[in-house]
C-alpha cells in the first residue's frame, strides 16, 4: 500500500514536471521570437541612422559648397560695387573742387565789387576836381552871387580834399558815436556833392533815421520818401518803407501809416521788414482803432 502511494506521487510529480518544461519551452520560444524582433528593429534603426548620417554628411557638404558660393558672390559683388563707386567718388572729388572754385570765384567777385566801389568814389572825386579846375572859385571880394541879394552861390563841387568815401565814413562814425548833428550835416553835404554815387541812398536813409530818433517824424517821412522815390531799387528801400510807416503812425497819421505798412507787406512778403510791419499793425498803442475793429466781429 505504501508502495502504491509512492508510485502515485511519482506519477503525479512527473506530470507536473512535464507541464512545467512545456511552459518553459514556450516561454523560451517567445523570448527568442521577441529577441529576433528586437534584433530586426535594431538592424532597421541602424540602417535608418546610417541613412540619416549620410544625409547629414551630404547636407554639410552642400552647406560648405553654398557657403563657398556665397563668399564668391560677396567678393564679386564687393568688387562690382567698388568699380561702380569709383566714378562716383571721382565725381564727388570733382564736385568739391568745383565748389571750392565757386567759392573762390565768389570771393574774387566780392573783392572786385569792393574795388569797383572804391574806384567809383575815386572817379567821382576826380570828376569833382576836374569841375573845380574848369570852374575855379571867384577871387576874394568878387561878386559870386547868382540868386537874390544876400544868398550865396551853390558850389560846383566839393571843397578841395573832400572825397565821397571819406565824407560818408566820417558821417557814419559821427552817427555811431552820438554826434548826430555833425553826422546829419555830413550826410547832407554828401548828398549835395555826391548825389549819384552808391552811398547816396544810404546817406538819405540815415538822415531820415536821425530825424526819426530825434522825434522829428515829419522830416523823417520826407527823407524816407526821398529814398523811395530816388533810389527805389536800393538795399535801403525796404527799411525806408518800414520806418516811413512807423514815422507816420507816431506822427498821428495812422491811415497813411496803415497804407504804407500794408503796401510794404504786399510788395515784400516774407521779408524781415514785412514781418516787423505786421507786428506794428497789431500794436494797439500805435493803431487802437485797428484793435477795436478786430474785436467787433466777435
Amino acid at each position: 500500500m505504501k508502495f502504491l502511494r509512492l508510485t502515485v506521487l511519482a506519477l503525479t510529480f512527473s506530470g507536473f514536471s512535464f507541464a512545467a518544461n512545456k511552459d518553459l519551452i514556450a516561454l523560451q520560444r517567445a523570448l527568442e521570437d521577441r529577441f529576433d524582433t528586437l534584433q530586426k528593429q535594431q538592424d532597421d534603426l541602424k540602417s535608418k541612422l546610417d541613412n540619416l548620417s549620410g544625409m547629414i554628411t551630404s547636407m554639410q557638404s552642400d552647406t560648405r559648397r553654398t557657403a563657398d558660393q556665397v563668399a564668391t558672390m560677396q567678393e564679386s559683388l564687393r568688387t562690382t560695387v567698388a568699380n561702380s563707386l569709383g566714378p562716383v567718388n571721382n565725381l564727388g572729388t570733382k564736385v568739391e573742387a568745383t565748389s571750392e572754385d565757386v567759392r573762390s570765384l565768389r570771393d574774387a567777385l566780392a573783392d572786385l565789387g569792393a574795388r569797383l566801389e572804391r574806384m567809383d568814389a575815386k572817379i567821382t572825386d576826380l570828376k569833382n576836381q576836374m569841375q573845380i579846375m574848369q570852374n575855379p572859385p571867384a577871387a576874394p571880394g568878387a561878386s559870386g552871387t547868382t540868386g537874390p541879394p544876400g544868398t550865396a552861390s551853390t558850389p560846383n563841387g566839393p571843397p578841395a580834399g573832400v572825397s565821397a568815401q571819406q565824407l560818408f565814413t566820417d558821417a557814419r562814425r559821427d552817427q555811431q558815436t552820438g554826434k548826430t548833428p555833425l553826422a546829419a550835416q555830413e550826410y547832407q553835404q554828401y548828398l549835395t556833392y555826391f548825389p549819384d554815387t552808391e552811398y547816396a541812398a544810404s546817406a538819405q536813409f540815415h538822415l531820415g533815421e536821425i530825424a526819426y530818433n530825434q522825434g522829428d517824424y515829419k522830416s523823417a517821412v520826407q527823407s524816407f520818401d526821398a529814398v523811395l522815390e530816388r533810389y527805389p531799387q536800393n538795399a535801403m528801400t525796404k527799411d525806408a518803407a518800414y520806418l516811413k510807416g512807423m514815422a507816420l503812425a507816431k506822427n498821428g497819421q495812422r491811415t497813411q501809416a496803415v497804407q504804407e505798412l500794408r503796401a510794404l507787406i504786399q510788395k515784400y512778403p516774407g521779408s524781415e521788414q514785412a514781418h516787423k510791419a505786421q507786428i506794428a499793425l497789431a500794436d494797439r498803442t500805435l493803431f487802437p482803432s485797428a484793435a477795436t475793429a478786430r474785436r467787433r466781429p466777435q
